[in-house]
């Protein structure tokens, strides 16, 4: 990897000349050029590589050591993964489908590559993305949603090797690819596809968490209304047969509870308080 865009220059506060929110090529005789889509994308992933880099981001060969230190613990990261998900593949709990020809996989191939060599860093991407993938879904399927690594730092390292290739496009015309913008913002849009699946899902958990609280506070309500009535019309038909509401409500609570209702004898006390009131009786 080489810059062809200066990263520094481009993205870096402390660093920046005036140049009206212009990108920097690398040459003393290439001109700043503007391009709202890379700078935008290239600033988010400048600033979040910088937040969990610091000083390290601050000059190119340093930014450069980051993207092949990190490319080589994605390596790492992906192979643990594969050997994590080979037996469940092999045992059909796992099922991926092999992007070029359809067919389910029989088993992930571990991720062998050197880094510094020419176009390994789009190698090891393409891997990393199809473990993203397998990630959300499982994520998504568990309904935990949790994500066990920085996907935002992952992304704004391949976004910054995209965006400093687009560069290319605009220095020489005949290197400019029709979809090179959509290289460079798909990592960030992918995180925000994912964030707007959660939310929708976490919001369609809730209106269901609702609206079964709501069914159930109704039903509770309905089985209270019929202990009530119950109880009600029993006691007013030989009300004289209790003492008091509250040698009242002791032997309700055990007679409701022969027909299935639960209830405390104060809470049934508090009934027959309630009715006589309503009523016009008088308790002894």
């Amino acid at each position: 990897m080489y810059w062809i865009l200066n990263p520094i220059e481009s993205f870096f506060q402390n660093d920046r000349r005036d140049q009206d929110n212009l990108l920097v090529p690398e040459g003393l005789n290439e001109k700043p050029f503007e391009d709202d889509t890379l700078r935008e994308v290239g600033q988010r992933a400048f600033d979040v590589i910088h937040d969990r880099c610091g000083e390290s981001a601050e000059t190119k060969d340093g930014l450069k050591e980051i993207i092949f230190s990190n490319t080589e613990e994605l390596i790492k990261l992906y192979n643990g993964l594969v050997k994590l998900w080979n037996p469940l593949i092999a045992e059909g709990r796992l099922q991926l489908l092999d992007r070029d020809t359809g067919q389910l996989l029989k088993e992930l191939t571990p991720l062998v590559v050197d880094i510094k060599k020419f176009g390994s860093l789009y190698e090891v991407e393409t891997s990393i993305w199809f473990m993203n993938d397998i990630v959300e879904t499982l994520a998504l399927r568990s309904g935990d949603f949790e994500i066990p690594y920085d996907r935002e730092f992952v992304a704004a390292i391949f976004t910054l090797i995209h965006v400093n290739d687009s560069t290319l496009g605009h220095l020489y015309s005949d290197c400019q690819e029709p979809n090179a913008h959509s290289w460079a913002v798909r990592w960030f849009e992918k995180l925000e596809g994912y964030e707007r699946t959660v939310k929708a899902i976490q919001a369609s958990q809730k209106r269901n968490s609702k609206a079964k609280s709501e069914t159930m506070n109704l039903a509770r309500h309905a089985r209270r209304n019929e202990a009530f009535g119950l109880v009600t019309k029993d006691w007013n038909g030989r009300r004289t047969d209790f003492r008091s509401a509250e040698k009242a409500g002791q032997y309700y609570a055990d007679w409701l509870s022969e027909r299935g209702f639960e209830f405390e004898p104060r809470t049934i006390t508090s009934w027959i308080r309630k009715f006589a009131k309503e009523n016009n009786i008088i308790l002894r």
